[in-house]
């Protein structure tokens, strides 16, 4: 493997890395921010993904529409 390939192998790796965190960061605040808004929510039945590389893709499953606009209310207010 040349100098080329393996830096590009390793830049996308960091680049992976570097997603993989946001993504994990971006699911613990919009589940704290789903708590906000309804604490009594039962979290374990909630799934929150994130996406960053798909355009910022969130999705939410196990709450109600309502549910999930109020917590991104809270959740930009936050940013």
């Amino acid at each position: 493997m040349n100098s080329n390939e393996k830096e590009l192998e390793l830049a996308h790796e960091l680049t992976h890395n570097v997603n993989d965190a946001l993504n994990r960061k971006i699911e613990e605040r919009f589940r704290s921010a789903l708590f906000l808004a309804d604490p009594s929510l039962n979290m374990d039945a909630v799934t929150v993904i994130s996406n960053v590389e798909n355009d910022n893709e969130l999705n939410v499953d196990g709450v109600d529409d309502e549910t999930i606009d109020k917590a991104m209310a809270i959740f930009e207010a936050q940013q």
